[in-house]
């Protein structure tokens, strides 16, 4: 028998690149910060007087008073191939593996109303295993501000933390049904998924992404490829997904993992 392999395609080459920049969420990749890629000034925000207002008041997006989270960042490709018999009859087969691009590491207190997370980068593009993992970025959400770091440019940035300031603009609902529901308000709600050992509400945002969500953690997030037919999107495989691994809940945070050195410069 005979094997031919056509060919490999990296999916969400675009979406996956994106996805480096400070947002998953986040992943870490939500959905209004998705759409800054590129950290900016916060004297710039036409929303700087919303922000003032908010300065003072406490964000618990989560129901876990604490905890540390390990996610990886998978990134998926198309594999398809060729079989010819004996007899020349051609068969085909496609499938759509992935391979860990990032590992990430993330931190919260107080319910959320402060985060931190690191990510390093574990493999090359491809999929190739890098001799050691190196540290691409840092991020600090703290009051009305998340600060990016960019470890090989060694500077430091920040802008508005958006999904705080929407929570606190539509106060009512907030408080009534989380941020989830302010954040995502058309998310459909599909089925309970364990992830990492936790039962986690599936959520469908759109055609192109999907939210695995615990207790107002978001533990994994997937994005698919999409086509415009009929004027409607329809979804294709999966491009690139941030996924939670390990959690680990109510635990001590020492307070310098949100005070990191580069904050201070």
């Amino acid at each position: 028998m005979k094997k031919i392999v056509l060919a490999t395609i990296v999916l969400g080459m675009t979406s996956a690149l994106i996805a480096d920049e400070p947002k998953i969420e986040q992943l870490q990749l939500q959905k209004v910060e998705k759409k800054e890629l590129k950290p900016v000034s916060i004297h710039n925000n036409k929303n700087i007087s919303v922000i003032n207002k908010v300065q003072s008041l406490e964000f618990h997006p989560y129901k876990i008073k604490s905890g540390k989270i390990k996610f990886e960042k998978r990134k998926y490709y198309m594999q398809s191939s060729m079989h010819i018999d004996s007899n020349n009859n051609v068969t085909g087969s496609r499938s759509n593996p992935f391979y860990v691009s990032d590992e990430i590491t993330y931190y919260w207190d107080n319910y959320g109303d402060i985060a931190y997370e690191v990510d390093y980068q574990v493999s090359k593009f491809g999929g190739d295993p890098l001799p050691h993992k190196i540290k691409k970025y840092e991020r600090l959400w703290k009051g009305n501000r998340r600060y990016y770091y960019d470890v090989k440019r060694k500077k430091s940035s920040y802008d508005p933390y958006y999904t705080r300031i929407e929570c606190f603009k539509k106060r009512q609902k907030y408080e009534q049904d989380g941020w989830l529901a302010v954040m995502y308000p058309k998310a459909k709600y599909l089925a309970t998924e364990t992830v990492a050992g936790k039962m986690a509400k599936h959520y469908k945002e759109s055609e192109m992404f999907d939210f695995y969500a615990w207790r107002g953690l978001l533990l994994r997030e997937m994005m698919y490829s999409s086509k415009i037919e009929n004027g409607k999107d329809v979804r294709f495989e999966p491009e690139n997904e941030r996924v939670a691994v390990d959690i680990k809940t109510d635990i001590n945070i020492a307070p310098s993992i949100f005070a990191p050195k580069w904050l201070k410069k």
